[in-house]
């Protein structure tokens, strides 16, 4: 299980269109399968390729879109799950 000092990092063959910053779709050049991502997903994707931990993304997330902290978390690690699953990330440390 992931914890929230873990850090993930874009796979390198991974390619975003980003959709009129509402939603973007995510194309993994090797396997061939795309992934969506709605507002609240493109916002954790933009600050997961930035380096920033799972605990932090969840701070983030909490004071941009008015949640609870438990929320948060659960949202951030639920989809940093999904994307490993996918092959999208890879966890890079923590």
């Amino acid at each position: 299980m992931l914890e929230l000092n873990y850090r993930v990092t874009p796979d390198p063959d991974v390619v975003i269109t980003e959709l009129e910053g509402k939603e973007a779709v995510l194309l993994h050049l090797g396997t061939k399968m795309y992934f969506t991502l709605n507002e609240t997903g493109l916002r954790i994707w933009q600050m997961l390729s930035s380096g920033l931990t799972a605990g932090e993304i969840s701070e983030i997330i909490q004071n941009e879109f008015d949640v609870l902290p438990e929320k948060a978390r659960e949202s951030v690690l639920n989809l940093i799950h999904e994307l490993i699953r996918e092959k999208l990330v890879k966890v890079v440390d923590g």
